[in-house]
């Protein structure tokens, strides 16, 4: 990628204080040329067509390691590599094929201000500071070539670099002579549903950038979510449960993971809310809770990252002894119900679409909705935290696995639910606590 009037600036404030040593480094280049070359980048870029082969690749490495951008000619947008496996590739991007198409996996969003589109498999994403080249972009949605494309276009030729920056993106795609691209050619990539694939790029190190992991970023402008939280519904009664005291009954946890069963089939008898209450102290209870200064933290029976616990568990009591029919929050401190609703519409449907989530194999008797309280984890990492939420999912999962052979219980992980039910369920935003994970247990035939 280096057309006519491409070139390479530098891309993070402060890097011009580190540039010797971050030149250096690449070992590519002497004192005097990385001289020259950082004085190029810090006052209006090097030209890709005039960089000597050392320092296209010196280049090379500071993108790779987000240190340096490229602009085309017109500074209609801004190419900027997001991960360690980009290169620049050949000098004209778009002489691989006649036609082009936009990638299924391309999406735009607005990032500073500015549109941002990038690709889940893209090693790099363009900044768009001309919203001309929006349309431009919208001219790739059917196989065409890039001269039509310009023709039609506000931007006219001033677009033809843009479209090259797409191109190194792996925004836009070559077609072959029936018009399809990779992702429609591909087995592999056909399989991928858009959100998914997404998804699966922004959470992992690699393509998802360099703003990953514990970032801390509020954490100077919003005071930490609580860990912990009073039932919003303590008002509608509380319904204290059964607290185990001598386990020793157990079997060994080697038995309990070998003989380990999805059941969705259960008898008629129902279980008790003193099994009910059992199970819950083993597998959901707060065990401790712990303040750090300005940052506090939590311990359950099962592993959560970062200790901050953000799940919530609702019981939808279908069918259990001693326990009336109804939808309630469980309290993990008290160890107790809070009744939210009797039995309703949205209850029905609920179990409903427990059944189908178990391809009508199965009725639960106690139906668990573990939701998540977002903000406790966005709060503290940025990238994946959607994905941490899925995993600790999975972990209770588990838990309740291993806990309900242990008991004797019938227990089954469920693979879908209902997030606009729940939310309609429990009055809460959907964005700002929200149903991710279905369990259900009852007594096995």
């Amino acid at each position: 990628m280096s057309g006519p009037g491409m070139r390479a600036v530098l891309r993070r404030e402060g890097f011009e204080a580190n540039a010797p040593r971050a030149l250096a480094a690449t070992g590519l280049l002497g004192d005097r040329a990385s001289h020259t070359l950082h004085a190029g980048l810090a006052n209006g870029g090097v030209a890709l067509t005039a960089a000597k082969p050392p320092e296209r690749a010196a280049i090379e490495q500071l993108a790779r390691g987000g240190l340096v951008a490229f602009r085309d000619s017109e500074d209609v947008a801004t190419l900027l590599p997001v991960a360690e496996g980009f290169a620049l590739g050949p000098e004209d991007p778009l002489a691989e094929a006649e036609r082009w198409k936009l990638s299924k996996f391309q999406y735009v969003q607005s990032e500073g201000g500015e549109a941002v589109a990038r690709s889940a498999l893209g090693l790099a994403m363009v900044q768009i500071h001309d919203p001309a080249a929006l349309a431009l972009m919208g001219r790739f949605s059917v196989a065409t070539t890039p001269a039509e494309a310009l023709d039609k276009g506000d931007l006219g030729n001033r677009g033809a670099g843009f479209l090259g920056l797409l191109a190194c993106a792996g925004i836009l795609l070559p077609c072959d002579g029936e018009g399809r691209t990779a992702d429609e050619t591909d087995d592999q990539r056909r399989m991928w549903d858009f959100h998914e694939l997404i998804y699966h790029s922004r959470s992992r190190l690699g393509r998802s950038g360099f703003r990953v992991g514990a970032t801390w970023e509020f954490r100077d402008e919003i005071p930490q979510p609580p860990i912990l939280r009073d039932s919003p519904w303590r008002e509608n009664g509380v319904l204290p449960l059964y607290r185990p005291t001598v386990l020793s009954r157990d079997m060994p946890l080697f038995e309990a993971m070998e003989t380990r069963r999805s059941v969705r089939a259960y008898s008629p008898a129902p279980i008790t809310a003193w099994e009910l209450g059992e199970f819950l102290y083993r597998t959901m209870r707060v065990r401790s809770h712990v303040k750090h200064g300005d940052y506090e933290v939590a311990s359950r029976p099962y592993p959560n990252g970062g200790g901050i616990y953000e799940q919530e568990l609702y019981v939808t009591v279908e069918a259990c002894a001693d326990l009336p029919r109804g939808f309630y929050h469980y309290d993990p401190v008290a160890h107790a119900l809070c009744p939210i609703s009797p039995p309703d519409a949205d209850m029905s449907m609920l179990i409903e679409e427990a059944v189908s989530a178990t391809a009508g194999l199965g009725r639960p008797q106690i139906l668990f909705t573990i939701a998540s309280r977002f903000g406790g984890f966005n709060w503290k990492y940025s990238a994946m935290c959607y994905a941490a939420q899925l995993k600790n999912v999975g972990a209770i999962y588990q838990t309740m696995y291993l806990v309900a052979t242990a008991m004797g219980l019938g227990a089954c992980g469920l693979g879908l639910g209902n997030a606009d039910r729940f939310a309609r369920m429990t009055g809460h935003d959907y964005a700002t606590e929200g149903s991710i994970g279905e369990f259900m247990i009852g007594r096995p035939l």
